[in-house]
């Protein structure tokens, strides 16, 4: 029997609860979070406490964990969430849409989220803990960085480089060969034509940072 627990009750928890019922691959979803009050139900899952509970939930047989805290542009309670449910021994599943179309020859990091209608092509290599979200195209030889976010509709060009912690906005475009380097923000609708250092934020038509 497997038993996964979700690690955040917000709407990215509505949307990873909606895919993993599509996969029909766990037998028990519970969800832990620092708020919502214990026993309500989010799209029919149990919340059963907070983080702190995790020990037990192990103890219950419950082998896996997923973080469903969604990318909100500082990124440090979805590590240490992770930090957190690894110490106690937790394996992390890639959770995918089966709409999603991702190539054979594409690698997938531990508990990478890959939303409705993505497409990951080939040789491309996705960190841990990404979320890839809706209709997100992540093209040829990308590599992207761990607890990064390819946004709704962004497209990464072919052989594009996204550092770990970044945040592509949606409906975003990086063309191909560019390099986006660690904990940067692109704004929604932007379109980056030249390379990107760390700690940028780029934003408009051609991406500018500011």
């Amino acid at each position: 029997m497997k038993k996964i627990v979700l690690l955040g009750a917000g709407g990215h928890c509505k949307s990873v609860i909606d895919v993993i019922k599509k996969m029909n691959c766990f037998d028990e979803i519970v969800i832990t979070d620092p708020v919502i009050k214990r026993g309500t139900k989010i799209l029919g899952c149990d919340v059963v406490g907070t983080d702190d509970c995790l020990e037990e939930l192990y103890r219950q047989k419950f082998e896996y964990a997923f973080i469903t805290v969604g990318s909100i542009g500082i990124n440090q309670i979805r590590f240490k969430l992770a930090d957190k449910a690894s110490g106690f021994g937790f394996k992390f599943p890639v959770i995918q849409d089966p709409s999603a179309v991702v190539s054979d020859s594409a690698v997938i990091g531990d508990g990478t989220f890959i939303g409705k209608n993505a497409v990951i092509n080939a040789e491309a290599k996705i960190g841990n803990h990404c979320i890839i979200n809706t209709g997100a195209i992540i093209e040829h030889e990308c590599v992207v960085g761990d607890f990064a976010h390819i946004s709704v509709g962004t497209t990464l060009c072919g052989q594009v480089r996204v550092g770990n912690n970044c945040m592509i906005g949606s409906q975003s475009t990086v063309i191909q060969c560019l390099n986006i380097g660690e904990n940067c923000i692109v704004g929604a609708g932007a379109v980056v034509i030249s390379d990107l250092t760390n700690d940028n934020t780029a934003v408009g038509v051609p991406a500018k940072v500011r």
